[in-house]
């Protein structure tokens, strides 16, 4: 099932291509010019067919002016041990090698430190001197970003580093986070709120509560300059202390009117909610969290 943690990495691939060059000469040491062409392409140009062969990601970077591409990138989000991927991934690397001509590579973001040392297991096509080995990013590799500076001068890398679980989430390391969230926020608002989102779905109540305080305040020197954003946060907060409410009396048995959710699910005052959330737990019918 495709989820927004499958999607987020992908999402920021996709929108900003850039990234893939970064992740290529950051962990992996292949030096890509600065002055490179970089642009996501179709993913089913991997295998004209069947159609099943699709990645998630495919990136084409053109270097020293060239209007072809001169590196080829298969970029996918592995959440799970799957066998199929052996023999799917060599698929999809040899047939953008087929259509390029070029140097092509396999970058695998994997959150899962069990997965990422799976795919990072090499493929043994057979042939010899053909084995396939996936570039990685995931748990055991070396920190990509290790300052706040850094962290805003890549801060799309950086929350997919966040998001592949290679930035540690302890109070110092999440300012790292905090201030990519922050320079991509006061860039492009829509966007902070969508990547920070992302962020917050993946990490444990603990880091979240912190990664929420600088939100609030700032830290290293980074903030938020955005209010809708907080306001758009704190509106997240509510609808799921909402669906808390509605918890509470579906486990209880109580029947939930389609008026009585509606109207739970359209309120935003936390003072509110959680006077409702204290009568859920006693109410003989739904509709007395009322009054």
């Amino acid at each position: 099932m495709v989820t927004a943690k499958h999607e987020g990495p992908i999402k920021i691939i996709r929108d900003n291509p850039e990234v893939v060059a970064q992740l290529l000469k950051t962990a992996f040491g292949i030096d890509v010019s600065d002055a490179a062409t970089i642009r996501s392409t179709s993913e089913s140009c991997t295998q004209p067919a069947p159609a099943a062969y699709v990645a998630d990601n495919v990136v084409e970077i053109c270097e020293a002016g060239s209007t072809e591409p001169t590196i080829g990138v298969i970029a996918e989000t592995q959440l799970a041990k799957d066998p199929d991927k052996h023999g799917s991934w060599p698929v999809y690397l040899t047939s953008l090698h087929a259509k390029l001509l070029c140097p092509c590579y396999l970058l695998v973001i994997c959150p899962s430190r069990s997965v990422a040392e799976w795919a990072r297991e090499a493929i043994q096509i057979g042939h010899p001197g053909f084995n396939l080995v996936p570039y990685v990013v995931g748990p055991g590799m070396e920190p990509l970003v290790t300052t706040p500076d850094q962290a805003a001068q890549r801060p799309e890398m950086t929350v997919l580093a966040a998001l592949a679980n290679t930035i540690p989430t302890d109070k110092e390391s999440l300012e790292i986070t905090h201030a990519a969230l922050a320079t991509i926020s006061n860039e492009d608002e829509e966007n902070g709120r969508l990547y920070t989102d992302l962020v917050m779905g993946v990490l444990s109540k603990g880091a979240r509560k912190i990664l929420e305080g600088y939100v609030k305040a700032g830290a290293a020197g980074y903030k938020f300059k955005s209010e809708p954003f907080r306001r758009s946060h704190a509106e997240g907060q509510a609808e799921g202390e909402a669906k808390s409410v509605l918890k509470v009396l579906e486990a209880r048995g109580l029947s939930v009117s389609d008026d009585v959710r509606e109207r739970v699910l359209a309120c935003t005052d936390p003072e509110q909610l959680d006077q409702w959330l204290v009568r859920a737990v006693t109410a003989e019918r739904a509709d007395q969290l009322f009054g």
